[in-house]
């Protein structure tokens, strides 16, 4: 025990004595700032972004002074400087705007003009550590190293490149004015669109909706060269014969029209002529030869004769057709009527000739036979007396006396 307060009285004397020593160098003008001293509005700094800095300037001097304090980045002077007044035991803050670039950076803080004068110009400035920015290159909010589309074009950072197109900080790689993740052809100037995604960009493409009408004539027929169906009733606009009415797609056929075999059509083969309504169609003006009937080519059909080609011509050109033709349905009707009213006419000849007496048919049909149908009775005659001077009368009156006996035989 004895040797340890041996030991202490030492330790504590020399401490006194440091004491001692320091208050007798203790000044009475002095301003002081360290790098914790120095802070940011923000907690995260954005390359471009406006901050605040702070500075808290500290008086550990005996007497009040007065100064003003300089911020700067590099040897560039970051807004105005700006005053203190700091009371002894006490601090004071000063701040300054600052725009944060774009590449890494440190901030100084100088107190500079001080009154009276500082009596310690060792801790009169200081200088943070190097702060690298964040960036937002689509001033979402986020930073680039939190978001997912850095430049916010609709294509991820994982599908563009660094220094390749698709870029990952341009929106717009081919400056075409459309953005990356609209642009059918991002890296493609010339083109942005593809409506019929078959990988030609509509300038190039002669039908940009692919529905078999070229863009020319869609503007001709006033469709819209981008929709397949302009009406949105299910029927491409090609097959539809109303392509801007959505109640309809077919044409109302004429039923006293004849409908046209299929294979007498025009055919919509490109290599098919089209037939001119004002052309004339007549055998002789066609120019149609008969085939001979043994052809060289075993194989190929026999050419039709130029009555029969006239018939197909004719009714592809829409002439009217005969009405008295088989394959005309009105006559079958009529034709069935007749036959009914000559069978009801045969019918009644045959009962009237007949005599039968039917009680629904007309008076003049049920009447007696006639007289002349009925068997004749013999009429007897009284014999007439003879005298001598009638005997040329009797006899003759006897030529006409009828036998009796005979008759009943």
């Amino acid at each position: 025990m004895a040797d340890k307060i041996k030991f202490a009285i030492p330790f504590m004397i020399l401490t006194l004595g440091l004491f001692c020593f320091n208050r007798a160098k203790a000044v009475d003008y002095d301003l002081k700032i360290s790098p914790s001293d120095i802070y940011f509005s923000e907690a995260t700094l954005i390359a471009g972004s406006e901050v605040r800095i702070y500075a808290k300037i500290h008086n550990v001097g005996s007497q009040d002074m007065v100064g003003y304090v300089s911020f700067l980045s590099g040897a560039a002077l970051i807004g105005n400087s700006q005053q203190v007044s700091v009371l002894p035991g006490s601090s004071d803050d000063v701040f300054v705007d600052f725009t944060v670039p774009n590449s890494s950076f440190n901030i100084l803080a100088k107190i500079q003009g001080m009154e009276p004068a500082d009596q310690n110009l060792t801790n009169n400035e200081t200088q943070t550590m190097l702060v690298t920015p964040e960036f937002d290159t689509d001033g979402d909010g986020f930073t680039d190293s939190h978001d997912p589309d850095d430049d916010n074009d609709g294509l991820l950072d994982v599908q563009e490149n660094e220094a390749n197109c698709p870029y990952r900080l341009q929106a717009d790689s081919d400056n075409d004015g459309v953005k990356d993740g609209s642009d059918a052809f991002p890296c493609n100037s010339a083109e942005s669109l593809d409506t019929d995604n078959d990988g030609l960009g509509n300038n190039a493409d002669v039908d940009d909706d692919n529905d078999g009408w070229s863009d020319a004539q869609e503007q001709s027929q006033g469709s819209d060269p981008l929709r397949s169906d302009t009406d949105g009733d299910g029927v491409k606009d090609p097959q539809d014969v109303f392509p801007l009415d959505t109640s309809k797609s077919q044409a109302e056929r004429n039923i006293f029209q004849p409908i046209v075999p299929a294979e007498n059509q025009p055919s919509d083969d490109k290599d098919s002529e089209t037939i001119n309504p004002s052309q004339d169609l007549s055998p002789e003006s066609l120019d149609i030869v008969d085939a001979p009937e043994n052809s060289s080519a075993g194989n190929e059909p026999r050419a039709g004769t130029k009555s029969e080609l006239s018939t197909v011509v004719t009714k592809s050109a829409g002439a009217a057709l005969p009405f008295f033709r088989i394959n005309n349905w009105l006559i079958w009707p009529i034709v069935g009527a007749l036959i009914a009213a000559l069978a009801t006419l045969a019918t009644f000849l045959f009962i009237r000739r007949k005599g039968f007496n039917i009680s629904f048919l007309p008076s003049t049909f049920s009447q007696e036979p006639k007289s002349h149908l009925k068997p004749v009775k013999p009429v007897i005659q009284p014999q007439p007396s003879f005298s001598a001077k009638s005997s040329t009368t009797a006899v003759r009156l006897s030529a006409h006396v009828i036998d009796l006996k005979k008759f009943k035989k």
